[in-house]
């Protein structure tokens, strides 16, 4: 035998132990909604079709309540609503519908419920509690019918049941 075989023959127990360890504690998915696989991983918040990628690698937690290791997003998770605020952003949601009373705030994150698409929040409450749980970048709260994953580029929360939910980052949203 020359030395390459029992190198390779010492190294596939150790190979194949290391793939066993690496798999621990995580997993991945991607959920992919709409669009055309060149606009991966963006978000439009001018209506266009798009496809959003979401890489979960880390652990999945179940969190009522939590935010991103930045702060500048907060979320709460119920049995029948999936909320996130964001504190700093460089978007302007649509205009304040009518049915958003003048005394509460719009627009300052986006909610999903149980049934149908999410929307921007109108209310005079935050979600967003300093002293929440950090949801680190790669991992996934699920809680309820919702799964949100705080990613490095921003916040998605899902109902997986029909796919529908939000991205939010400084940068650009999208309602799903």
């Amino acid at each position: 035998m020359n030395f390459s075989h029992r190198n390779a023959r010492l190294a596939l127990p150790l190979l194949l132990g290391l793939l066993a360890f690496a798999g621990c504690g995580g997993s991945t998915k991607t959920v992919t909604v709409g669009g055309s696989p060149s606009a991966a991983g963006a978000a439009s918040s001018t209506g266009e079709s798009s496809k959003t990628v979401i890489e979960q690698t880390g652990p999945v937690v179940h969190l009522s309540a939590f935010r991103s290791p930045s702060g500048n997003i907060g979320c709460m998770l119920s049995a029948g609503q999936a909320r996130c605020d964001i504190e700093r952003r460089s978007w302007s949601p649509p205009p304040r519908p009518a049915s958003c009373p003048s005394v509460v705030d719009f627009g300052q994150g986006a909610e999903l419920g149980t049934i149908g698409k999410a929307r921007f929040v109108c209310a005079g409450d935050t979600a967003r509690d300093p002293s929440s749980p950090v949801l680190p970048y790669g991992s996934s709260s699920l809680s309820g019918s919702f799964d949100c994953v705080s990613a490095t580029n921003g916040m998605t929360c899902t109902r997986p049941s029909d796919g529908h939910g939000f991205f939010l980052s400084i940068q650009t949203y999208r309602l799903f």
